[in-house]
């Protein structure tokens, strides 16, 4: 009672700083009236996004209140925020992303890749191979998908072997996983959080005819990929003392169950499909521009094709039946709470970003007070370790746009010196996603402490020595920062 009365307060709160408290509090600096109801609008937005767990109804109140202060009108936010070709492609991704994980296309490549003969009685070769699975497949299916079917693998592991569930390398490797949803969330720069992030620079980059850049966005999280490979390889092998005797015993086979000994018609179709469609941009790349079969298909564009495929895998039948189902996979496969965020996000910040409102002046002020006299890689430095610290102890997609939002009005100072900026979104979004030491952090590190893994001692587990995993991915994302604002 105490608690739902609790949160009725909390949420009274909230809609007061969205729709009062920009009539009241008074103007600053550069901020102008309209400056300070949007930033109200903002706060208040990320506010009730905690108080609700979740960020489909203050997104919708936050587009209603965009409204009021008139630099939208009704019709122009819907256009602005919903009504565009990004807001299509993500629906048709987080469709793809079900249709792969409903198949159990995901899991069987994991399990495929994890019960290679060549990884008997080489328990850091199977590690290696388990980081490797992760990564790829998790970049697709995304942080939550990955960490449950990481659950899954390792208890399976530690069933076969005898092995503890709660054994050291069992929780190295799960809190690796965790720690790396940043790598499985956000590598692609069109999977829908990653749009969600460059969405908030992109309003600032717009007003100078200019916008984040999705190749830099995805060689800088390649590199942190691979960076993270190596630097958790090396943690595993020197510096945890993990005693893998059974697993050296282990015939990694068992872990092929009848199930998954050969990849279905459907999961053929399903792979082809996803690799066709995720990597639409890149086969474009490889097609001279002046040929007939480049024009057709950047004609069509990766959000309609995606949307094509769809529905041709709901149209193709195999052993008699659709490989999926129209209603269920547009019913069950799109989370609305991020297409609704992003539309948010970009109202939001297209306004600030407007001259009218002097909050971008205002930030940039501060920013270039704070950053001033510092190197580009100093900036990078600072930028990383607090977007990986910071996000320990708060919301992590709430901690990203406030970071974000924040830096954005320097982007445009920044490109305006030749720096590309398109580096800090995908250093920003990754390293908001490693909160992998309290549940507060985020619902994968909720999920990972909540396990029979993490059971009796594994908080205290997870903040002595699972803060030496936070480490190496925090020095991976700075290392691929450095790297990258350097050389792309």
């Amino acid at each position: 009672m105490k608690t739902s009365k609790s949160k009725m307060i909390q949420t009274v709160i909230a809609l007061l700083i969205m729709f009062v408290a920009g009539f009241i509090i008074p103007t600053w600096g550069p901020v102008t009236r309209m400056g300070v109801q949007y930033l109200c609008i903002m706060v208040g937005w990320i506010y009730l996004s905690i108080v609700t767990g979740g960020l489909l109804l203050s997104s919708v109140i936050a587009l209603t209140a965009c409204v009021i202060p008139g630099y939208y009108t009704a019709a122009s936010i819907v256009t602005t925020t919903l009504g565009n070709s990004i807001t299509l492609l993500m629906i048709f991704i987080f469709i793809m992303v079900y249709i792969f994980q409903k198949t159990k296309t995901g899991e069987f490549l994991v399990r495929w890749l994890l019960s290679r003969k060549v990884v008997n009685g080489r328990p850091y070769l199977f590690t290696a191979f388990f980081f490797l699975a992760i990564i790829v497949i998790g970049a697709v299916i995304g942080s939550f998908g990955i960490i449950l079917l990481a659950i899954a693998i390792l208890s399976a592991v530690s069933e076969v072997t005898g092995m503890s569930i709660k054994d050291d390398w069992f929780r190295f490797l799960l809190l690796s996983t965790v720690a790396l949803s940043g790598t499985t969330e956000v590598l692609f720069p069109f999977k829908p959080y990653s749009v969600l992030y460059m969405s908030i620079f992109d309003a600032q980059l717009n007003t100078i005819g200019t916008a984040c850049d999705g190749n830099t966005w995805l060689i800088t999280a390649i590199i942190m990929a691979a960076l993270s490979f190596v630097f958790l390889m090396a943690l595993a092998r020197f510096v945890f003392k993990f005693d893998l005797t059974r697993m050296k015993e282990l015939d990694v086979s068992v872990l092929q169950t009848e199930e998954f000994k050969k990849m279905s018609k459907k999961q053929v179709i399903v792979l082809v499909s996803v690799i066709l469609t995720f990597f639409y941009p890149f086969i474009l790349m490889l097609l001279p521009s002046e040929s007939g079969v480049y024009l057709f298909l950047n004609n069509i564009g990766q959000n309609l094709f995606m949307g094509f495929v769809i529905c041709l895998l709901c149209l193709i039948h195999v052993d008699g039946e659709p490989i999926a189902e129209i209603g269920d996979v547009f019913k069950n496969g799109t989370n609305w709470q991020i297409i609704f965020a992003v539309g948010s996000v970009i109202a939001i910040g297209g306004a600030m970003a407007a001259d009218v409102c002097g909050v971008a002046t205002w930030l940039l002020s501060i920013f270039q007070g704070i950053f001033g006299g510092m190197s580009i890689v100093t900036v990078v430095i600072i930028v990383c370790v607090l977007s990986c610290l910071i996000t320990q102890f708060f919301s992590n997609s709430a901690t990203a746009i406030l970071f974000l939002t924040a830096l954005a009005p320097l982007a445009v100072v920044l490109y305006q010196e030749g720096i590309n900026v398109s580096v800090f979104p995908a250093l920003i979004g990754t390293g908001t996603l490693t909160a992998c030491l309290l549940p507060s952090g985020s619902g994968q590190s909720a999920i990972m402490l909540s396990t029979d893994i993490f059971a009796d001692d594994g908080q205290q587990w997870a903040l002595s020595k699972g803060i030496v995993v936070l480490v190496a991915v925090t020095l991976a994302i700075v290392a691929s920062g450095v790297i990258s604002i350097l050389v792309l």
